[in-house]
């Protein structure tokens, strides 16, 4: 709840974005020749949404591969986002992507959606979710230590 009263005056944050911003709705042709497809759920959001949907991707792999938040696709994730801080000067973000990590991260941690997940992959998805609404401001640095909680 407390999540909805810290964003609900928040329309100065509101922008053109995708909605459904994720590796598979981006088809790369050569080079930096690329397409973005499948926009979804409107015109105007948050750009924390589609910033949340396309890193969280990172962790989720991630996880996968490394079991943890290690390896090249966490490298990705924290490049990622000093890539998008440094180009786009959005200094507000950190602070209000948690609900749209939250939203991303259940996705891919439904087994309607990923039948195959294991076990391990789902409840770190779940540490993250609790442990990035929790937070204040979003930190790449603090993900292993939210990976690692006792709960849930």
């Amino acid at each position: 709840m407390k999540w909805r009263y810290r964003l609900r005056d928040r329309a100065d944050r509101l922008r053109t974005i995708h909605g459904d911003f994720h590796p598979w709705n981006i088809h790369f042709r050569s080079g930096t020749d690329f397409s973005v497809l499948d926009r979804s759920r409107g015109a105007f959001g948050d750009p924390a949404d589609d910033v949340a949907s396309l890193a969280v991707n990172y962790l989720f792999f991630a996880l996968r591969t490394e079991g943890g938040f290690e390896g090249p696709f966490a490298d990705l994730l924290r490049l990622f986002w000093s890539r998008y801080l440094d180009r786009s000067g959005d200094r507000e973000v950190a602070s209000v992507i948690a609900p749209h990590f939250a939203f991303r991260a259940l996705v891919l941690a439904n087994p309607i959606w990923y039948p195959n997940e294991s076990e391990d992959v789902r409840r770190r998805l779940f540490r993250f979710i609790f442990g990035t609404l929790e937070a204040d401001r979003f930190d790449p640095d603090r993900i292993p230590e939210t990976l690692d909680r006792s709960s849930p």
